[in-house]
């Protein structure tokens, strides 16, 4: 895949904040993430996926099989059960704890990168557009 590989860097948000704030984080931290201008990378690795994500908190590599549940690290005190799927060109990662999920889709095309997010305890839709 053209893509593979690719630093792709945030261009533009679509309601990112209004997902951000639906978050509950304190406001310079919610602040922080909403003006955050991050990159993603993913990468082929044997049978798996590795997708890099650089912001201004660090760099962090989600590491996965298709279909095989994984714990992530969203903070020191909070690790989230995730599955990622792959159709194609997108990848689906649905993210879970303490009965929240949140859906991250990533759809790649050799110059584009467009994440929607969705949730269970939000009613909107947000986007995240990458070059």
């Amino acid at each position: 895949m053209a893509y593979f590989g690719k630093v792709f860097t945030l261009e533009k948000n679509e309601n990112f904040d209004g997902f951000i704030n639906s978050l509950g984080l304190p406001k310079e931290k919610a602040d922080s993430y909403v003006k955050s201008k991050s990159s993603q990378k993913i990468e082929k690795d044997g049978d798996g996926y590795i997708i890099t994500s650089t912001t201004s908190q660090g760099v962090t590599e989600i590491k996965f099989k298709p279909g095989v549940e994984f714990d992530q690290q969203i903070t020191p005190e909070i690790v989230t059960k995730n599955v990622m799927t792959v159709e194609g060109d997108k990848f689906t990662q649905v993210q879970k704890a303490d009965g929240k999920t949140i859906t991250f889709v990533r759809e790649f095309s050799p110059d584009k990168l467009v994440v929607t997010i969705t949730s269970n305890f939000w009613d909107g839709v947000a986007k995240r557009i990458y070059v």
